[in-house]
């Protein structure tokens, strides 16, 4: 069985990071980006929502690679996984991280007033703002973490929640300007991305060629090319790969097999084959990355 995160909270961001944040579990917000960020993918169970302003961000998010400008606004939501997979070092940003239990304390929030927003599962991940609504989500921003670094701490939760809320239903009002529902995807692409995800998921390791999925989606490969080209803008093995290097970083950096084990365990021929792909895939030896690893967080 291969070690995989199932599900991922804001304390686990803070422990990775080593954030000094006591206020709660369920609510973080980030102006200074750490450099470190998790070498696999991690199932969330918080929203997340900001942009960086400086510096570059690479990042998958359910299968498919976004790149953030300093005009793009970024969501993702409980059940989608992700991944960074490029962070330039001093880059800057504002994000907000926050569960749906964070808000459901308040008498109105805007889950349970408004059915559909931009935090919806049905809506894009990555929004390219004009200059204008930049600066007016930017400001917003600003504004509300100013607030939230001076407020007393016996007042600090009740106020957050209410900020935060107000904060989202404004970036939700100059959002309604954009087509922002994923375009051309029915609800029975999203079935068959979710129900082709799940097979990367369970036969990975022991099968990678696009014709094994082909065939248990009953489809002719090049048909399973064209769905998910169209859907996520890129080609099934480079998810299915995606998926194997998450695992293999995740292996290299969180256990202490041997990479000859690692290798095993991921059904390559031998130690030398797995090291090929890795240094093809990262830019490191498997040696090299476990030690970068262990530098890092020493």
């Amino acid at each position: 069985m291969t070690a995989k995160i199932e599900e991922y909270g804001i304390r686990d961001i803070i422990n990775y990071r080593s954030l000094d944040w006591v206020e709660s579990d369920d609510f973080l917000y980030l102006t200074d980006i750490p450099s470190e960020f998790e070498p696999y993918f991690v199932n969330p169970n918080y929203y997340c929502v900001g942009m960086i302003t400086s510096g570059s961000l690479r990042i998958i998010i359910d299968s498919k690679a976004y790149a953030l400008s300093t005009h793009s606004l970024m969501i993702y939501r409980p059940g989608q996984t992700f991944q960074v997979t490029q962070l330039s070092r001093k880059t800057k940003g504002t994000f907000i991280l926050f569960t749906k239990k964070f808000l459901e304390h308040l008498n109105e929030n805007i889950f349970s007033v408004k059915h559909e927003s931009f935090l919806s599962e049905n809506m894009q991940n990555l929004i390219d703002l004009t200059v204008p609504d930049k600066q007016r989500i930017s400001r917003l921003f600003k504004g509300v973490f100013e607030l939230l670094t001076h407020l007393s701490p016996h007042s600090w939760e009740l106020v957050a929640r209410s900020l935060t809320s107000a904060m989202l239903y404004e970036i939700d009002n100059i959002l309604k300007g954009y087509l922002f529902k994923k375009d051309q995807i029915t609800n029975a692409d999203l079935h068959f991305l979710d129900t082709f995800n799940n097979l990367v998921a369970k036969h990975f390791i022991t099968n990678r060629e696009t014709s094994f999925y082909a065939e248990k989606l009953g489809i002719t490969p090049r048909s399973l090319y064209l769905r998910i080209k169209k859907s996520l803008g890129d080609k099934p093995s480079a998810l299915i790969y995606h998926r194997l290097v998450s695992e293999a970083k995740y292996m290299v950096s969180y256990t202490n097999k041997t990479f000859s084990e690692i290798a095993y365990l991921l059904n390559f021929s031998d130690p030398f084959a797995f090291s090929k792909f890795f240094k093809n895939q990262t830019g490191f030896s498997p040696k090299s990355y476990r030690s970068l690893y262990f530098q890092e967080n020493s």
